[in-house]
């Protein structure tokens, strides 16, 4: 599945990037994330979701590649659920801009509910992550 938009932000492109380089101060946007650890150049992430009438714990795994002054590659994968999830995303960075684009492969029982109710529930996600992160950047 793919996913992709552009947020429009009230900073400078140094400002956006200092709080999106910070996968802790990333994650707290998260809904549902429980703890974040990082384990040499990866970060170790665990929370809850639920999409549909399936919920439960989850554990990933998460690092950044590709860093530039414009943007980075996150590479996650995590487990849970009876369902694996590999995301592969783009992000880029101006003055007052993020653009992302993000491939999602899900397989396991989270797969067989189909894209119905995964497309809404990963729209929401992303509204949110973004709303918040949106958020901290202006305050700062």
């Amino acid at each position: 599945m793919q996913y992709q938009g552009t947020v429009e932000v009230s900073a400078k492109k140094e400002e956006i990037l200092n709080i999106l380089n910070n996968l802790e101060d990333v994650a707290k946007c998260f809904p549902g994330i429980k703890s974040v650890s990082k384990d040499g150049d990866e970060y170790k992430v665990t929370g809850s979701t639920g999409i549909g009438f399936i919920k439960g714990d989850y554990k990933a795994t998460i690092k950044f590649a590709n860093v530039t002054s414009d943007g980075f590659e996150l590479i996650a994968k995590g487990n849970g659920m009876n369902s694996n999830v590999d995301i592969s995303a783009k992000v880029n960075v101006s003055d007052n801009k993020i653009e992302y684009s993000a491939d999602v492969k899900v397989s396991g029982v989270l797969a067989s509910v189909g894209a119905r109710l995964m497309d809404p529930a990963i729209n929401k996600m992303i509204a949110q992550l973004f709303e918040c992160l949106k958020a901290k950047v202006e305050s700062k």
